[in-house]
């Protein structure tokens, strides 16, 4: 439809300017002029020009449409520059929301790590030890995963953004339109019942360690709890929009990235205070 509409404007306006160029030498009465309008219309000259126009106007409207991918024939009418604008907002704001999330929780964890770790130093009692020993390294391979694990998902849509001024646009908009198909079934995964299943067998193993390895019975539940909690308070913070992108993306419904309702809760450690904090936006 957009690309018949812009067809038809590019050869009105071409028309128009021949007939102007034509009727530029004469001058008509007012009573004659519709009749010699009419007449230029039927002129070979103007019809040749209207032709020309529509193809060269048919030409710069294809060339500003990039093939569309297979499972998404809808975007096939919408402009590419418009595609890519909807793209690019939709990474940089998926970008932005993953780093704060990860940079975030993995400060919970490592002010965790460093705690414990104080309180290592400070006791001499043998099973207390033992069970900081124990949430000192969950808490450091925590902080490790927080920091890490989410690059896999970042790390694709900075690559992806940083060519976005290429003068290839068609290659541009390809190479991102496989990019968010990659990161969203990977957010995907990250976000499904893997990532829950995956909380409480960590927090089981360090359980049974305790349990097991120690006969810290008590200190092994007082942690499954807490772990198991932060957990998955943990995994239902995790921005995960890029679903919806791309469901409106296939469906040609280009609107704007809706921020929704996004929320987070955060542990706080200073020398005033010690708490969680719970932050939302929308």
């Amino acid at each position: 439809m957009r690309l018949a509409k812009t067809v038809k404007a590019r050869a009105a306006t071409a028309i128009e300017r021949a007939v102007g160029r034509r009727e530029g030498g004469h001058h008509h009465a007012p009573g004659n002029r519709c009749v010699a309008r009419a007449w230029w219309f039927r002129s070979p000259g103007v019809l040749a020009t209207a032709a020309v126009a529509v193809s060269l106007a048919a030409r710069d409207a294809h060339a500003d449409s990039c093939p569309a991918p297979e499972e998404a024939p809808a975007v096939a009418s919408v402009a590419s520059e418009e595609r890519l604008d909807y793209l690019a907002r939709a990474f940089d704001r998926e970008v932005h929301d993953i780093d704060a999330w990860s940079w975030t929780w993995g400060s919970v964890y490592s002010s965790g790590t460093i705690a414990l770790g104080v309180a290592l130093s400070e006791t001499r009692d043998r099973g207390i030890r033992t069970d900081l020993t124990v949430g000192v390294i969950s808490a450091a391979v925590g902080a490790v995963s927080l920091y890490g694990l989410p690059l896999k998902l970042t790390l694709p849509l900075r690559a992806s953004r940083r060519s976005w001024d290429d003068p290839d646009r068609c290659a541009v908009l390809a190479r991102a339109e496989r990019t968010l198909v990659s990161v969203e079934r990977d957010q995907r995964l990250a976000n499904g019942i893997l990532a829950h299943v995956g909380n409480l067998v960590a927090n089981a193993g360090i359980a049974l360690v305790l349990g097991l390895g120690y006969g810290r019975w008590t200190s092994a539940a007082i942690s499954a709890g807490v772990g198991v909690g932060v957990g998955e308070t943990n995994a239902f913070t995790q921005p995960h929009h890029l679903r919806e992108v791309l469901a409106r993306y296939r469906s040609g419904q280009l609107g704007a990235v809706h921020a929704g309702v996004a929320w987070s809760v955060a542990g706080v450690f200073t020398r005033e205070m010690t708490g969680v904090a719970f932050t939302a936006s929308w």
